[in-house]
């Protein structure tokens, strides 16, 4: 059965669904990252770069001196992450342009809080401890302010956190920190304004919110995450090559988006199901994490 949804193109794709994709994940940014435009499949080692502490000296008689400020670590790449809807034409009539991107947005979010909370299982008392005062505190979101910020802030240089420090909070956490006069005050001025997926920064650090807290972690209490980026690394992409043809053939029709600021891919598919007439698509992703050290705190609810 040929796929009638051909007024649907990858710019389409692109513009509408991407965005809900990049919004879900934005809380990687805290984590080592390679967003692969390498053919991926399930089994694959991607190489991520994971940044360390530069050095310094004094000029003595050129400028060619010099080492490397990261290392390589191995990523194998799982089973991809889908999220699928469909459409039955008898029930419903054929699904418009504009129906059938707005339920690839609701998957684009769906597979992006799916991935997230892979990364997100990695931050467990096995991995990073649960010892007060070192590895985490304990206490009310009500009670949760900047100043609590600066005691995981210095957490993690006791840890020997060098790099880039990053926050990723639970929606209670995030609203308590919300209401905090140093933030407000810096939204209202228009300095930093409150933005969908991230809070302004503080002390440096950038403050990003979520939804996407995986089960792992609300057994263990956790309100909010404090990592540096040597903590886990991800690999994600999509980077399959569309087999040709397939539109012809089955109905099927098969888009790689890319991202062109961040690299990051989706693979975008679409096809009428032969023996009962129902429209369906998926959105798609390839990727994979690895544990790398215990740089990353928490504060748990009380």
């Amino acid at each position: 059965m040929a796929n009638t949804l051909t007024t649907v193109s990858e710019t389409m794709v692109m513009d509408e669904v991407m965005p809900a994709l990049k919004l879900g994940l934005l809380p990687l940014n805290a984590f080592s990252v390679n967003y692969s435009r390498e053919e991926l499949y399930v089994g694959k080692s991607i190489k991520v770069n994971v940044a360390t502490a530069k050095s310094a000296g004094a000029y003595s008689s050129t400028f060619q001196s010099g080492d490397t400020t990261t290392t390589g670590t191995d990523v194998t790449i799982a089973a991809p992450r889908f999220s699928s809807w469909y459409v039955d034409p008898k029930l419903e009539a054929i699904p418009t342009a504009e129906r059938w991107l707005a339920s690839g947005k609701e998957a684009a979010y769906a597979v992006a809080k799916d991935v997230l909370q892979l990364g997100l299982a990695n931050f467990v008392t096995a991995n990073i401890g649960d010892s007060d005062g070192t590895d985490c505190a304990t206490f009310a979101a009500a009670n949760y302010d900047v100043d609590d910020i600066a005691d995981q802030w210095q957490y993690l240089k006791t840890k020997n956190v060098t790099g880039t420090i990053s926050a990723i909070h639970n929606i209670s956490y995030a609203a308590s920190l919300m209401k905090d006069a140093a933030l407000q005050d810096k939204s209202a001025s228009g300095s930093n304004l409150i933005t969908t997926g991230e809070l302004p920064t503080v002390l440096g650090m950038r403050m990003y919110y979520t939804d996407a807290f995986p089960t792992a972690l609300t057994n263990e209490y956790t309100g909010v995450i404090f990592t540096g980026t040597e903590t886990v690394a991800c690999a994600i992409g999509a980077g399959m090559v569309p087999v040709s043809g397939l539109e012809a053939a089955a109905g099927v029709r098969e888009f790689v988006i890319t991202d062109p600021d961040t690299g990051l891919a989706f693979i975008w598919r679409q096809w009428v199901d032969s023996a009962t007439g129902i429209y369906w698509g998926s959105v798609y992703v390839f990727t994979g994490f690895t544990f790398l050290r215990n740089s990353a705190t928490r504060i748990l609810s009380a």
